[in-house]
């Protein structure tokens, strides 16, 4: 039982990671390539993890739990700053 709720915790974390990172302006910041770059990587994972959950391939067992609380602080992290990487990766 725990283990399908924490993966469907998961899944939902990285649907909102996903969304924030997608539908992110930048509306006057600077444009930073690398920053670019690894929010493209973090989308794909994301939208990778979502598939692997849908089609029953992988499942999050509950030892992974400190994992879902880093993915967690990442998602709200985004949504505090509409999606821009770079503050969160400096640490605000």
């Amino acid at each position: 039982m725990a283990s399908i709720l924490l993966t469907w915790i998961t899944c939902l974390l990285c649907i909102v990671t996903f969304i924030r990172l997608f539908t992110y302006r930048r509306r006057g910041a600077r444009f930073r390539r690398d920053v670019s770059v690894m929010a493209t990587i973090v989308m794909m994972a994301c939208i990778t993890t979502c598939f692997e959950i849908v089609t029953g391939k992988l499942v999050i067992q509950p030892a992974a739990w400190p994992m879902i609380v880093i993915h967690g602080v990442l998602a709200i992290g985004l949504l505090k700053t509409r999606g821009n990487l770079a503050p969160v990766l400096r640490g605000f």
